[in-house]
């Protein structure tokens, strides 16, 4: 599909604006700020990792090895494109990250070296009966590439998010 340079831009924010937001809530992931009316939210690093000022958490790393799968082409919503995800998902995790999620680390170390979509929906599965967790707003964090993959097609975007 041939994006218009207003869509373009449009694509481009919606990532750049997911980087920016998760670069500032960093500091502030898992507290509640309580900032006065007078006080703004600071670009301070820090947080559960060690992060630079002005640097993204795990979630926007996530949102980026979904974004180069829907970046190639590959069909988000089938065994083939999920599975590349799953592939970038344990790649990345294996670049010692400076945060990483609980669950995240659990689905992908029991899963194994070289992840299938199938099995990262099994170990999820099992790590829910077991522990009645799911996926916290990270997993939702994480889909900001999904529509672009789908402009124009609301059934596929519900489809590929839930799938991914």
């Amino acid at each position: 599909m041939k994006l218009t340079e207003a869509q373009s831009d449009r694509a481009v924010g919606a990532i750049v604006g997911t980087a920016v937001a998760d670069a500032l809530g960093a500091h502030y992931e898992f507290d509640r700020p309580r900032l006065g009316p007078d006080e703004t939210a600071q670009m301070l690093g820090g947080g559960l990792g060690p992060f630079a000022p002005g640097e993204w958490t795990d979630d926007t790393t996530m949102a980026w090895c979904i974004l180069e799968v829907a970046a190639s082409g590959l069909d988000l919503r089938t065994e083939e494109g999920l599975t590349a995800v799953a592939r970038n998902f344990r790649t990345w995790a294996e670049s010692d990250p400076k945060d990483i999620g609980n669950q995240t680390a659990r689905v992908l170390d029991t899963a194994g070296p070289a992840p299938t979509a199938a099995q990262l929906r099994h170990v999820s599965e099992k790590l829910h009966e077991t522990t009645g967790h799911t996926g916290g707003n990270g997993s939702l964090m994480r889909t900001a590439p999904v529509p672009l993959r789908y402009l124009g097609d609301r059934p596929a975007v519900a489809e590929a998010a839930a799938a991914v």
